[in-house]
């Protein structure tokens, strides 16, 4: 099996819905593989966890609005996923060093 193929289309996928919930198993059933191992390819292959690297999409994503839009904080922070606006702030604080 082609590992790296199977990841690039999660990648895409994830890429594509950083909007929408995106679960760990779902991700597991497109690439034909059990959570555990798709978590440990994934991981081999990309060099962090899944979390952690829609985390930092979403992130990006994120930042991206906030210079280009006139979007509230938490209009944004709501739309990527996070529950509420501290810990968007405190994610986004962690990731760039300033708070959004």
């Amino acid at each position: 099996m082609n590992y790296e193929a199977c990841i690039k289309k999660s990648i895409e996928y994830i890429e594509n819905n950083l909007n929408k919930k995106i679960q760990l198993k779902e991700l597991a059933d497109k690439a034909f593989l059990s959570k555990y191992h798709f978590h440990r390819v994934f991981h081999s292959v990309v060099g962090e966890p899944v979390a952690e690297y829609i985390r930092k999409k979403r992130l990006e994503e994120a930042a991206n609005e906030l210079l280009t839009t006139e979007n509230k904080i938490i209009d944004i922070a709501l739309k990527y996923q996070f529950s509420n606006q501290e810990s968007f702030t405190k994610a986004f604080k962690r990731l760039y060093g300033i708070p959004p």
